[in-house]
């Protein structure tokens, strides 16, 4: 038998795993689209674009330029599942997980961290127990 009959496969199957170790699990979050808004850009460029709100775990995304994603449009009230990837400062990153597993690549144009209302302090002060 030819050492090359045996080896190819073997060569074929390390290659594999070694490629699927350096692979890592994403961890994504709950989200919901709760609106969007239309910006306007001035002649010569791509004329308007949809701004969507994707509102996560204490923070409000906004989401624009999802590629074929956005063309079948996000609906309010819809729930993705979602990553955020801020690696690159200037080139931050939201990716939506579709049904298949794969990814849309949307672009965030501004988050904002969602502030809960802090309870009023009382206006006149507790009767005070006496002796």
């Amino acid at each position: 038998m030819n050492p090359m009959t045996i080896l190819r496969p073997a060569l074929f199957v390390l290659l594999t795993a070694a490629m699927m170790a350096g692979q890592t699990a994403h961890t994504y979050q709950h989200g919901t689209i709760t609106g969007w808004s239309t910006r306007y850009y001035p002649s010569g460029f791509s004329g308007k674009h949809k701004l969507f709100e994707l509102k996560g775990d204490g923070m409000v995304y906004q989401i624009d330029d999802c590629g074929s994603f956005q063309a079948g449009q996000f609906a309010a009230g819809q729930t993705v599942d979602y990553r955020v990837d801020e690696a690159d400062p200037h080139d931050k990153r939201i990716y939506i997980r579709r049904d298949d597993d794969k990814e849309y690549k949307c672009k965030m144009d501004g988050a904002r961290a969602i502030v809960s209302p802090k309870p009023d302090a009382p206006s006149t002060p507790a009767p005070s127990a006496k002796p």
